[in-house]
């Protein structure tokens, strides 16, 4: 029987949209570059939700390289773009992103710390190729609420009304439980 780790992992790559991205990504030759957030998250619940895989957000590419600058993601979008246009890419230095939405938040350490920072545990995911070709998944969190369609806050986001308010706010504008009716959201 496939673990859960294996079961996104098969998720992924049968879906052949997800591998020609990380073909893409991989060509880019970033410093821990990787597919992450929502085009995984969205990809397994249509799976788990017998839905046609449609591609419906942003193209996250995640990665972490302290010396490249910050405008250096506009050259890897504009590349990315030029490859492959029918993508709505997103490029982050995840090096830059700590304190995205609270200044106080301590730095990323690598682009795994990262996705293990992003607002909500499903969205906490990543893949990318390793040497071989073989994909690989980056969960600090697991994966288990990403297969069992529940939404939470990381324990970060889950501290005071504060960091709730943002994980408040983005289930309040993605809408998730419209499109997946068997998603169930908390706060704990």
């Amino acid at each position: 029987m496939a673990t859960e780790e294996e079961r996104v992992l098969e998720i992924i790559r049968t879906t052949p949209e997800l591998m020609l991205i990380l073909k893409l990504i991989r060509d880019c030759h970033l410093k821990q570059g990787a597919l992450a957030a929502g085009s995984i998250r969205n990809t397994v619940w249509q799976v788990l939700s017998d839905q046609p895989v449609v591609l419906t957000s942003d193209i996250d590419v995640v990665y972490f390289d302290p010396e490249r600058p910050a405008s250096d993601d506009l050259k890897i979008y504009a590349a990315l773009t030029a490859r492959a246009p029918q993508f709505q890419w997103q490029v982050k230095n995840e090096v830059y992103m700590a304190h995205y939405n609270f200044a106080d938040a301590p730095d990323f350490t690598s682009v795994a710390d990262a996705i293990g920072h992003f607002v909500e545990v499903p969205t906490c995911v990543g893949a990318y190729l390793d040497a071989h070709d073989e994909v690989k998944l980056i969960a600090p969190h697991g994966v288990t609420d990403l297969l069992q369609l529940h939404c939470r806050p990381i324990s970060f986001y889950q501290q005071d009304d504060r960091h709730l308010k943002i994980f408040r706010q983005r289930m309040a504008t993605k809408q998730w439980q419209q499109r997946w009716p068997k998603l169930v959201i908390t706060e704990k």
